[in-house]
């Protein structure tokens, strides 16, 4: 007589006859993906150039890049730009956008400006860097700006941002 077997018993031998090994990873399973291009704002510091006095005060913020994009000369950037240099950025983009061949790229608004009598306290300073890390994110994040605008990768990673 035949002795029955079921089909869970086969399958549960077959697996303890197995070697018990784990497969080694490949190293592309470890490798960075394809394109990216990751971008950090943080570390405000607010500047003191006349001493004491308030005059001239302004905050600016460390800009991190880390890319392997082709269109940018450095793999790890950072630069320090001010409020003001995300104002003229913007402005940049809009310029160049206007002469490219994607002028419907849409460039969304830069958080709003401070109170002068509260910018620069810190819960305010850290309101502003948390706004500009997320516009920057959503701009730099655009695909066809990544492949194609000067103006990003200059913003990104000059050390003096002229446009």
């Amino acid at each position: 007589m035949r002795q029955f077997q079921s089909f869970s018993t086969t399958v549960e031998r077959e697996l303890a006859a197995a070697p018990t090994a784990r497969p080694a990873r490949t190293a592309a399973g470890y490798d960075e993906p394809e394109n990216f291009l990751e971008v950090e704002v943080r570390d405000p510091r607010t500047h003191f150039p006349h001493g004491d006095s308030n005059r001239g005060m302004y905050t600016d913020y460390l800009v991190v890049c880390r890319t392997n994009l082709p269109s940018f000369p450095q793999r790890v950037s950072q630069v320090r730009r001010r409020y003001s240099d995300f104002e003229f950025f913007k402005r940049c983009l809009f310029k160049e956008l206007s002469l490219s061949a994607h002028p419907r790229v849409v460039i969304p608004a830069l958080p709003g400006k401070i109170l002068w009598a509260r910018r620069f306290h810190d819960e305010v300073i850290e309101e502003r860097r948390e706004g500009l890390a997320q516009w920057l994110s959503t701009v730099a994040g655009h695909p066809l700006l990544q492949s194609g605008s000067k103006v990003l990768v200059r913003f990104l990673q000059d050390e003096v941002f002229n446009g």
